[in-house]
C-alpha cells in the first residue's frame, strides 16, 4: 500500500504528514466505525475487508511516521 492511499483511507489528505498521534487517532477510530462486529451478517464480508484495509494503512503510516521521527532525531543529534 502506498503512503498516499493509506492517509486517504484513514481520512487524511494525500500530501498530508500526520504526526504518530494523529495516525494512532484517526485508526483507532476508523476501526470503530468499520469493525466487522458491529454490521448484519450480510455486511460482514465488505466490513472485514475495509477492517483489513485500515489496519494494514495504519501499518504503513505507522512505519513512515516512526521512520521520519527517528530521521529528524538523529538529524538533531539525539542518541537512542
Amino acid at each position: 500500500m502506498q503512503g498516499d492511499e493509506a492517509r486517504t483511507l484513514l481520512g487524511f489528505s494525500s500530501n498530508s504528514h500526520p504526526t504518530l498521534s494523529q495516525v494512532k487517532e484517526a485508526y483507532k477510530r476508523k476501526v470503530w466505525e468499520s469493525h466487522p462486529d458491529l454490521f448484519p451478517a450480510q455486511e460482514k464480508p465488505h466490513a472485514e475487508s475495509k477492517f483489513k484495509l485500515i489496519s494494514e494503512a495504519y501499518s504503513c503510516l505507522l512505519s513512515d511516521t516512526v521512520d521520519i521521527t527517528d530521521l529528524s532525531k538523529e538529524s538533531y543529534g539525539v542518541i537512542m
